[in-house]
């Protein structure tokens, strides 16, 4: 492992220009013409605003000098269609004449204000060759940098050189984890700054798309998918909780961790998230930010196919979305082809044709169209029901038109679609080059993966075989016409399922029944010993306008202090939502009421308890729940303002929730939970509160 003390070592920056060309470089004939002028006008500058930084006399030249640089960049990146080449430029250029290294000696400097400036420049130029010379070289003075985690201005830019370097390899990935930054990106993830949260959440989906599997395992070892969740649950920035739940979602495919993704409780917030945004205003959104203002590139964008043909439905819809954004701002670059080039065409025609989500299947057909494809129809997905006719659309959608007279002259339905064998194609059906028949069968097994077999399968093999690999579906019909259930399936053997349910591959016949063999001698599933039916540790109260993002660090404090926590999303809204709460605080131990800046505002005079802040307050009241008030920035009401059913909640001393000690006021409120009542006790008043080492948030 490389010392981060020891890849400090750069060279310092006097005179590190000294041996740089005197004019500016040339730029290469073979870009583009609106390219070359936009260099043509910029370079001058930049190579001006260099030549100050050199013979800076000191600290305040040396800020201007960088600041000057800062803005010809920033103003390239915003420049419509040509905007990422011409800053590439620019970044180039500054490279090839040492600038990076000069930065790196920067960031080394006991000026803060030099220091922070330097990390501004340095973060909006790491493009890839960049990011290359940095990983070479100054790997650990961003990771010295990472260890200055309490100044906001420094973790700005430290946090967004963070997110960019976590981009560049599954070896760098592995460094910046193992030496402490992504330590840093997990301890700003409770800060409040909007700018720091936007480089946390960003950083994580990029470790988690870009790290590999391996990093994912440590990303979810050091509880990465707990500390996304105040990020995908904050209401107040979409950016912040998009990339949250990318990340969370990209983590999720791993399926050596899918089960510890999923017991975070954050990959639950994705699905509903995405169904509330609107690609063309998101687009907008992305365009206006100085880290997407060109979009993303086509690397990037290839590391979404995967999502889309993945079997999560959480990773779909993300894909879908994110590809339908990107679609959309392409589209207006006139850089559509990209998505050809990536593979995603089939990928988001196939979501059209097969996905039982609706919201996943009208993003993919909305990215469709922005990409100017052809958005094909949807199939009734009960194929083992379809007549005739259903399978002659089929043909016609995959590209076999030829074929529809003798298919509907056999009259070929679902049922005998599914059972189709070689020598049915080549001897019935005309199919006469081995190749065509390839090209079938690969559409046919895709249908087999994706359809409805619920009219036959009564048991839910279907997604059991999906369960032990989602290509496994495709045997579904085959083994539940052959009277094959779940119960019965470990009694087969791997000869009867060669001969009667032809499943051909020898490899997915012993996973099959070793998979079958495993669930029957399986114990039941169970959580820490508790029973269902003794509830959580704790339910959070809030207010969700003012209240969420306090809400969502308590859970994830307390979880990791081994607390078993409830707190309502949005999820829960549907279905009897009154029922589940009423049941859901009777049956949790504890009763954390958050109460944020005129959160019980809607409580007063609320007479007929509408209010489900109100509903929970009064339900913990009269079942004697520990209630435990944390205060955030909350003026206490005048009871007589209040319902008398919720009163007495007044009685309780509130634990005044302090962003700087943290872990304080968790030490706290978790002596609350381990027995002790916060009711007028003075260990709970709010100016009791005890020191620890300070966060440095503000």
């Amino acid at each position: 492992m490389a010392n981060p003390e020891t890849l400090a070592a750069v060279p310092i920056y006097e005179g590190m220009w000294a041996q740089s060309p005197g004019p500016y470089q040339e730029v290469s004939p073979g870009v583009s013409t609106d390219i070359q002028a936009a260099l043509h006008r910029i370079l001058p500058d930049l190579h001006q605003a260099i030549s100050a930084i050199k013979q800076a006399a000191g600290p305040k030249d040396l800020q201007a000098g960088m600041a000057e640089i800062l803005t010809l960049v920033e103003e390239a990146w915003v420049m419509p269609t040509v905007g990422r080449e011409v800053a590439k430029g620019l970044c180039d250029a500054i490279r090839l004449e040492g600038g990076l290294d000069l930065l790196l000696s920067f960031l080394q400097s006991a000026d803060l204000e030099t220091k922070c400036q330097a990390g501004k420049l340095l973060e909006q130029i790491l493009v890839a060759e960049n990011r290359d010379r940095i990983a070479r070289i100054g790997l650990g003075v961003i990771l010295n940098l990472s260890k200055e985690r309490d100044s906001p201005p420094l973790a700005q830019s430290t946090s967004g050189i963070l997110e960019h370097m976590f981009k560049h390899s599954e070896e760098t990935c592995h460094q910046l984890i193992s030496d402490g930054g992504l330590d840093a990106i997990l301890y700003w993830c409770r800060w409040s700054d909007p700018v720091v949260l936007r480089h946390c959440a960003t950083a994580l989906a990029n470790c988690a798309m870009y790290g590999g599997q391996a990093n994912q395992r440590l990303m979810v070892e050091k509880r990465a998918a707990e500390w996304l969740f105040p990020l995908a649950f904050t209401q107040e920035d979409q950016l912040i909780r998009f990339h949250a739940c990318l990340a969370i979602t990209v983590l999720s495919t791993n399926k050596e961790i899918e089960k510890e993704v999923e017991r975070s409780g954050t990959l639950a917030l994705v699905e509903p998230f995405i169904a509330t945004l609107d690609p063309g205003q998101f687009a907008c959104t992305l365009l206006g930010s100085s880290d997407n203002s060109q979009g993303r590139t086509g690397d990037d964008l290839q590391r979404l196919v995967p999502l889309l043909d993945s079997s999560r439905l959480e990773a779909q819809c993300i894909a879908a979305f994110y590809l339908c954004v990107e679609a959309t701002i392409k589209a207006r670059q006139k850089k559509t082809k990209i998505f050809t080039e990536i593979g995603a065409i089939q990928s988001l025609k196939r979501i059209v044709c097969y996905s039982p989500n609706g919201t996943t299947s009208s993003l993919a057909k909305k990215a469709l169209c922005a990409m100017g494809e052809e958005v094909p129809r949807r199939l009734l997905p009960t194929v083992p029901n379809w007549k005739p006719l259903e399978v002659q659309k089929w043909l016609q959608q995959i590209g076999f038109v030829r074929y529809c007279p003798l298919f509907l002259e056999h009259q070929v339905d679902g049922d005998l679609l599914l059972w189709l064998t070689e020598e049915d194609l080549k001897g019935d059906l005309g199919m006469d080059s081995s190749i065509t028949r390839k090209r079938f069968f690969r559409e046919l097994t895709e249908l087999k993966t994706y359809a409805n077999y619920s009219t036959c399968d009564r048991s839910n093999l279907s997604d059991w075989l999906g369960g032990v690999d989602p290509k496994f579906r495709q045997y579904t019909y085959n083994l539940v016409t052959c009277g094959i259930d779940r119960n019965f399936l470990h009694r087969v053997t791997e000869q009867q399922l060669q001969e009667d349910c032809r499943v051909d591959i020898g490899f997915h016949r012993v996973r099959i029944l070793n998979a079958a063999r495993e669930m029957l001698h399986s114990p039941l599933p169970y959580s820490n010993g508790k029973s269902t039916l003794e509830g959580t540790d704790v339910f959070i109260s809030y207010r969700r306008l003012s209240g969420s993002q306090l809400a969502s660090l308590l859970k994830v404090h307390l979880q990791l202090h081994g607390f078993s926590v409830f707190l309502d999303v949005e999820k829960l809204e549907a279905g009897k939502f009154e029922d589940k709460l009423v049941q859901s605080v009777m049956s949790a131990r504890n009763f954390v009421l958050v109460l944020s800046s005129h959160s019980l505002d809607k409580c007063m005079e609320d007479t007929e308890c509408k209010d489900w802040v109100h509903k929970e307050i009064a339900t913990a009241l009269s079942c004697g729940k520990n209630v435990i008030p944390v205060t955030d920035h909350f003026d206490w009401p005048d009871p007589e303002k209040l319902p008398a059913d919720m009163r007495a909640v007044l009685k309780f001393n509130g634990i005044k929730w302090s962003h700087e000690y943290q872990e304080a006021t968790i030490e706290k409120i978790i002596r609350f939970l381990q027995g002790r009542s916060s009711r007028d006790s003075s260990a709970g008043s709010e100016n009791s509160l005890e020191c620890g080492t300070p966060m440095g948030q503000t």
